[in-house]
């Protein structure tokens, strides 16, 4: 038997089959067999969630399927588990700090764009972190179109390219490494 960790008492855990989990705050998840309990002296709630990880994985790739927008609940629960502060969230979106909180407390529905990007980076679900975010910020404030940039292809192993700049046209050769 658990013990209470504010008074010591008996907790008694059960397993329920269908627990609201508005823990993770997406108020409409219900997950399965998660084990609760009460201090039979003082009250205390206790919950036990297995794979929690997984869970998570789990209600995030559930949220990029849905075909409606995401909800501001939602848009919280993905940038956190992208790992991401507002602040990063919001240089990462390329919109200001302001419009970040308007999404997530409801006040400002999130653009189809910024939804699509959103879904996107939790679908790679590892937030992309080759990328400055003081290069982010410089590429969107400069609104001026850039001519094309070269590049050079070579083919180093199996299904794996190396990209590097070139100042020649782009050129793409097959080089075996060894």
């Amino acid at each position: 038997m658990t013990r209470c960790v504010a008074c010591g008492g008996p907790v008694k855990m059960k397993r329920q089959q269908s627990y609201r989990y508005a823990e993770c705050g997406v108020p409409v998840v219900l997950a399965d067999a998660v084990d609760v309990g009460r201090c039979a002296q003082c009250g205390e709630t206790y919950t036990s969630i297995p794979a929690i990880a997984e869970l998570h994985r789990a209600i995030a790739a559930g949220l990029i399927r849905k075909k409606r927008r995401l909800a501001p609940p939602e848009i919280k629960f993905l940038r956190k588990s992208l790992g991401w502060s507002g602040v990063d969230f919001a240089k990462r979106m390329g919109a200001t700090q302001e419009t970040v909180s308007r999404w997530e407390n409801g006040r400002t529905p999130m653009g189809a764009q910024a939804d699509r990007l959103l879904r996107l980076l939790v679908a790679r679900e590892t937030p992309i972190r080759e990328y400055s975010v003081d290069v982010l910020a410089q590429i969107a404030a400069d609104n001026t179109p850039a001519p094309p940039t070269s590049v050079e292809l070579t083919k180093r192993t199996r299904g794996e390219w190396e990209f590097r700049p070139s100042p020649a046209l782009v050129t793409v050769g097959e080089r075996a490494s060894g």
